[in-house]
């Protein structure tokens, strides 16, 4: 009796070390797992933190518009190098004047503004399009090119040949009434001042068809 009490307790004793040292490796694997889990939350708090916050356009700008506090919007990115190439919201930049396009989201850089802008400013054209005449799912914020064909002149020597007379155009806006209605539609482009005459005298003689730019 003695022996087989003997063997029961040295068989008690074997398990419960076996089960504190697979209760100490799960031990140590939890804390190593959470000594992972805090090193990685870290290092995205300190990525998060090395970001800066910098301008970018709120809407669709083009040459010649004026910046101002409606048209911008505040965003956080990581900048670790090329911070320096865009306007951080302590900077100044309401006030200035867009010498290029920027479209809507993107970062405004310190080369696409500038405070001596010698160019025009923009200005809003309505046109009347003829239905086949521009895609049936353009939406305004897209970008065309707008080309010129002009009508048969029985009594000129010589017709004028199609040309593209204005390129990367910016839509305002589209009249969606007279779209679902049929016939005409009228759109209003966005483009720089010294472009208007000579865009209004094309229409005279011409048939204008809006492309959609590639952009």
């Amino acid at each position: 009796m003695r022996t087989r009490t003997g063997r029961n307790n040295l068989n008690l004793e074997t398990i419960k070390e076996f089960a504190i040292k697979r209760a100490s490796t799960r031990t140590y694997f939890a804390i190593g797992l959470l000594l992972v889990s805090l090193l990685a939350a870290f290092a995205i708090t300190g990525e998060a933190n090395r970001s800066v916050s910098v301008w970018s356009a709120g809407v669709d700008l083009i040459n010649g518009d004026l910046i101002t506090e409606g048209n911008l919007q505040e965003t956080k990115v990581f900048l670790p190098k090329n911070s320096a190439k865009y306007f951080a919201t302590n900077s100044k930049l309401v006030g200035q004047v867009a010498n290029r396009r920027i479209l809507k989201g993107e970062l405004i850089p310190v080369s696409a503004v500038t405070s001596n802008y010698l160019g025009g400013s923009s200005r809003s054209v309505p046109l009347k399009i003829a239905r086949n005449d521009l895609p049936n799912d353009l939406t305004p914020g897209q970008s065309v090119d707008i080309y010129s064909l002009p009508q048969p002149d029985l009594n000129a020597l010589k017709n004028r040949k199609s040309e593209l007379i204005l390129e990367g155009v910016l839509i305002e806006s589209i009249d969606l009434k007279s779209r679902d209605m049929g016939g005409d539609i009228g759109i209003v482009i966005k483009i720089p001042e010294d472009e208007v005459i000579y865009l209004l005298s094309t229409l005279n003689d011409s048939r204008i068809v809006v492309v959609r730019n590639a952009i």
